[in-house]
């Protein structure tokens, strides 16, 4: 899966999750949002937001990665 598409869907999932409060596409989006954060294709800030967004995505329902 490319970063754009891991992008596309980690933006998809944490929009689904916010609209709709569905915990489980929370949980996928903090996924994908982890895996953004190990790349070295994005830039610093962007893995460290990625990595901050997941972990707070993780934190407000108590789930575990």
């Amino acid at each position: 899966m490319s970063n754009h598409d891991l992008t596309t869907g980690a933006l998809a999932l944490l929009l689904r999750h916010d609209l709709t409060g569905c915990i489980q596409a929370g949980h996928q989006a903090a996924g994908l949002l982890e895996r953004l954060a190990e790349t070295t294709a994005l830039d610093r800030t962007t893995r460290e937001l990625c990595q901050r967004m997941s972990d707070r995505l993780l934190d407000a329902r108590g789930l575990e990665a």
